[in-house]
């Protein structure tokens, strides 16, 4: 569905100086140098505007060509030039000089030249129904990374050649030079490898999937997904994006999620067997058994037939989620482990080491093809991991410190940032079903690939950031391309741009000119970036929460109190509101013909503890301390995603929170929230218990709940708990929530938000 005449009018006038067939030069990413000369007369750009190339650049030049094709004839001499031979110290550098009569694009080298073509299309004005008119000046650029990534899974769901091949045009048009193609898993094989011919005919193939989300049910369709991709396809799509610089890196994942190769091959197996191809996300505890050398036979094997075909310098080998079990049973592995003369240290099991040898075994086999391996960052586990390992640090930023720490070359992919599978906004009702979480697209531009702390020496390492986007619940390529668009845009500003150069608003306002590409594409994409930003920000002299909001020009906010779905009838926001009660603030705008946008929903809960002083004997969970302890008593109550930054996690450890009111109040019980995303393992408590004071000091306890062991077939969602005891007059409380011990290979994580008490 395209936006609304009316909406993109709106946004078009708040966002860019509509003249119509003027360029801009200022594009996603934003270029390094932008200058403009007004002192000259702008270039004509039309379809009958000729380009001219070396033979090295026909490429380039076919695809500027394509580009302007869909001009109309602009019936001027002029001509672009494309050209290398730019001297940087960035390879991939680039500048184009405009004048009245001529157009220079000139690059250190080819993909240079490419990026250079790739701004000036972007320039391009939305409507391009006339000629455009280029203002005469220079553009001065060059990436910030080297390494500037996109992750595909193929596995959980197929998508066909023409698909990729259409996904690789979306990366190329976001700057991003690296594609890293998931092909196998536990719920599919997706490459054609010669040796062992089962693996497709077999692995490639599943009966069908699980319905909605894993941990609410089990119930599985009788819609079969198969596919694979041949060599020749392969070679195929190779050529392809080497045609737009990009570089494909292969993973076979090993030595876990290999159920669809068991299945094919069952004497791979520690038991034998009999396995299947998944038709769910996870629960699984079979994996290559490495102590059978017909086992690490075939890794050997299967990679050097990946890496004869990619010529990549890098093969992706997975090393993530290996659960140990079977290996601890297995007298093969317990022989390779005494073999191997293996002991357990307090850092690292027997058998935690024992998948370290397969990743040295890995990385040897690379070598030998000339290429270096790269790992999830559960690689680390083992200490002896081969020093040109790459690791890519995917939970969290701690894999990309620890990884540089140990002089690793690492790629920051953290979840909590960069994993597109994730919700983009945190009303997921109005969304697609998703795996969980909240990344929205401010999120991913915000984030930086130099994390704090990092010596120079460690930022050195840091090869660049890419986002992954895992497809369990992305079973279209429309839907592939709303997860994808227009965060990617966010995620090429991050790889490309100086940071001091970013700033989100201003970003917003260049994004028209590329949604326009997108339309012309034919390109789904999310609409959430032209939403209305409805903020809340505590006033804790009046106990009070001030909404304001950041409107485009032209359309108008409009919100009600009650929870209710605002209308063009409802209150108008002119300004900030102060909030000092319970209330649902609904709020949306609309475009001019009376056309609503997005609505955005926020409850407020005000009681005694609300903008209290906080104290919490446990610090959160870095990935998940969002707001920190004030979190807890702001007055904004999480909904279901345990991601939109009203929750605060703990790892571990309880939420062991003291408050102390702003005034004595009379408390008969106090309340609180948790949430539930099993398959992230954001799980349930185990006891909560109340302590109250009088005087804020001396605290006795007051009340105690116990809650039993939670299991899988709890509905994942946000749970309010409701503590009760006689009335007391209190000036402080104390709540501890404790939570459910750890198990298996998933970490346990508490989430809390908004203590209240009554």
């Amino acid at each position: 569905m395209k936006l609304s005449a009316a909406i993109l009018a709106v946004i078009l006038a708040a966002s860019v100086d509509v003249q119509a067939a003027k360029a801009d030069y200022n594009v996603v990413p934003l270029p390094q140098s932008v200058a403009v000369d007004n002192s000259q007369k702008p270039f004509l750009l039309g379809s009958d505007t000729r380009v001219i190339t070396t033979k090295a650049l026909d490429r380039e030049g076919d695809f500027l060509r394509s580009c302007i094709s869909r001009l109309p004839k602009a019936g001027a001499k002029g001509t672009v030039e494309l050209k290398t031979g730019l001297k940087s110290d960035n390879p991939e550098a680039y500048r184009i000089t405009v004048t009245p009569k001529r157009i220079i694009v000139e690059g250190a080298s080819a993909p240079g030249v490419f990026y250079g073509v790739q701004t000036l299309r972007k320039s391009f004005p939305v409507d391009i129904s006339q000629p455009v008119e280029m203002p005469a000046g220079e553009v001065a650029d060059a990436p910030r990374f080297a390494y500037r990534g996109a992750h595909l899974d193929v596995v959980r769901h197929f998508f066909n050649a023409d698909e990729v091949k259409t996904f690789i045009d979306m990366l190329a048009l976001h700057n991003i030079n690296k594609f890293h193609w998931h092909l196998t898993d536990d719920q599919g094989w997706r490459i054609e490898i010669k040796k062992y011919p089962r693996l497709t005919e077999v692995g490639s193939k599943r009966p069908g999937t699980l319905i909605g989300r894993y941990g609410a049910g089990t119930e599985i369709d009788s819609i079969p997904v198969e596919g694979f991709f041949t060599q020749d396809q392969i070679r195929d799509i190779i050529a392809y994006a080497a045609e737009r610089h990009i570089e494909i890196i292969p993973e076979i994942d090993l030595p876990s999620h290999m159920m669809a190769a068991l299945a094919s091959y069952p004497e791979l197996g520690c038991t034998g067997g009999p396995y299947e191809v998944l038709c769910t996300w996870a629960g699984y505890k079979d994996v290559l058994c490495p102590g059978k050398d017909k086992t690490m036979e075939f890794i050997g094997n299967v990679l050097s037939e990946v890496m004869e075909l990619f010529p990549s310098k890098f093969i992706h080998i997975g090393g993530d989620e290996c659960p140990k079990d079977r290996w601890k049973e297995c007298p093969d592995c317990q022989a390779r482990i005494a073999e191997l003369g293996i002991v357990a240290t307090d850092e690292a099991s027997a058998e935690t080491q024992l998948q370290g040898y397969v990743t040295r075994y890995a990385a040897e086999v690379a070598r030998r093809h000339g290429k270096s391996i790269i790992g999830w960052d559960e690689i680390l586990e083992c200490d002896d991991i081969p020093q040109d390992a790459v690791v890519m640090s995917w939970r969290g930023i701690d894999g990309a410190v620890k990884g540089t720490a140990r002089n690793h070359r690492v790629i920051q992919t953290p979840n909590d940032y960069l994993y597109f599978d994730y919700y983009q906004s945190d009303n997921m009702d109005t969304e697609p079903l998703a795996i969980g979480g909240y990344v929205p697209v401010e999120r991913v531009y915000s984030f930086e690939p130099f994390s704090d702390g990092m010596t120079d020496a460690q930022k050195a390492l840091v090869m660049g950031p890419q986002a992954n986007l895992w497809t369990e619940y992305v079973p279209t390529f429309s839907h592939l391309q709303y997860m994808e668009l227009p965060r990617m845009a966010a995620l090429a500003e991050v790889q490309w741009t100086a940071p001091e150069k970013k700033n989100y608003h201003d970003f917003k306002c260049r994004m028209p000119r590329l949604i326009a590409n997108y339309e012309r594409e034919g390109y789904n994409y999310a609409r959430h970036i032209f939403d209305t930003d409805v903020d809340f920000i505590p006033d804790r002299a009046s106990r009070s929460l001030v909404m304001s909001a950041s409107v485009y020009p032209g359309s108008a906010l409009r919100y009600t109190l009650d929870g209710s779905q605002p209308t063009t009838a409802s209150t108008l926001y002119d300004g900030p509101v102060s909030l000092s009660s319970d209330c649902i603030v609904s709020a949306a705008a609309f475009a001019p013909d009376g056309t609503r946008g997005t609505v955005t929903s926020d409850t407020l809960r005000v009681s005694a503890p609300t903008f209290g002083d906080i104290t919490l004997a446990y610090e959160p969970y870095s990935p998940f301390a969002f707001g920190g302890a004030d979190g807890l008593v702001d007055g904004l109550v999480g909904n279901d995603n345990f991601r939109s930054g009203r929750w605060v996690g703990f790892l571990g450890d309880p939420c062991d929170a003291t408050i102390t009111f702003r005034e004595p109040a009379t408390v008969s019980q106090v309340a609180f929230k948790t949430c539930i995303v099993w398959p992230e393992g954001a799980l349930e408590f185990r006891k909560a218990e109340v302590y109250g004071s009088a005087d804020g000091k001396n605290f006795r306890l007051l009340a105690t709940l116990d809650n039993p062991e939670q299991d899988p077939a709890q509905t994942n969602g946000a749970y309010l708990h409701e503590i009760n005891f006689d009335p007391v007059s209190l000036k402080a409380i104390r709540l501890v929530v404790t939570p459910c011990e750890p198990s298996g290979i998933w970490k346990r994580i508490l989430f809390v938000d908004e203590i209240q008490a009554r």
